[in-house]
């Protein structure tokens, strides 16, 4: 009768046995997989196991796949995937952590409202890593927003003294910059003079060609007035003359904001850059 009894307890708890071997089977596979860069299987793999896994006892694979989504630049799976991982890990730095790697997720879809939303939730870390890296976010986040004053004040959290030195002196040149090519002046330069804004920005064959096209305009309903009646040289001016001088101006301010957005990137590389040279490395 004992004999049964072993027969039967090992009969019903043999699958159990064989479930988890295979689950560790395949999680060990997945993690291979990982490594060696076939992030498509390892994914597939890692998604196997939470399916079949019971009792919250791979939590830690969220993480895992938030990072193979990132690595393969879907981001917006990355960041629910952290979702989910945040959700279920109790340590607060770790918990940190992984908002900090949601956040660069919404750096990449240059969501930086939602990241800066995201960085005011995390309560002030403890430890002096945790505490830069928070602050080099915020000042990415206000970069990213036009907010350079704020940028500027939380870059400067990272850095040493040289450091921020250079830092003022980057921001200073691209303020500058800002005020040299603003859209607004631009585009009323080409308003006052059609083709002076294009000019001004360097595209010159643009703004001659805007300047010699309105001159001909002009000068065709001019004639026209002149050889006709003054209502068909109007006509004619009203037809060609707004259509292509609103063009020359919309064209002028749209240059200006292409030059100071390829600044903005070239100024971005370069804090980064003297981030990376100069950091402060705090003592906590």
């Amino acid at each position: 009768m004992l004999k049964i009894i072993y027969i039967l307890l090992f009969s019903l708890l043999l699958p159990f046995a064989l479930k988890a071997q295979d689950i560790n089977t395949i999680r060990s596979f997945s993690d291979e997989q990982f490594k060696t860069g076939n992030y498509q299987l390892a994914l597939k793999e890692y998604q196997r196991v939470l399916f079949f896994s019971n009792d919250n006892e791979y939590n830690e694979l969220y993480s895992k796949i938030a990072s193979i989504h990132y690595l393969l630049s879907d981001f917006s799976l990355a960041i629910r995937y952290y979702d989910f991982a945040m959700r279920v890990e109790d340590n607060d730095s770790l918990r940190i952590e992984l908002a900090l790697k949601k956040i660069l997720c919404n750096f990449k879809l240059n969501d930086y409202y939602s990241a800066l939303s995201e960085l005011l939730d995390i309560h002030e870390p403890g430890t002096g890593y945790l505490k830069d890296r928070k602050a080099l976010y915020m000042g990415i986040c206000y970069f990213g927003l036009n907010d350079y004053e704020k940028s500027r004040e939380y870059f400067s959290q990272v850095l040493n003294p040289e450091g921020v030195t250079e830092l003022f002196d980057l921001f200073h040149s691209f303020e500058r910059y800002n005020r040299k090519y603003r859209p607004g002046k631009v585009e009323l330069m080409s308003i006052l003079l059609p083709g002076l804004g294009q000019i001004y920005t360097g595209e010159v064959l643009s703004g001659i060609n805007s300047f010699v096209l309105m001159t001909g305009i002009t000068i065709y309903a001019m004639f026209t007035a002149v050889n006709y009646t003054l209502v068909d040289g109007l006509l004619v001016l009203s037809s060609w003359f707004y259509r292509y001088y609103a063009g020359g101006f919309t064209n002028a301010h749209d240059s200006a904001v292409r030059k100071t957005e390829l600044e903005k990137r070239r100024i971005y590389t370069e804090i980064l850059s003297l981030i990376d040279r100069n950091q402060f490395i705090s003592s906590e």
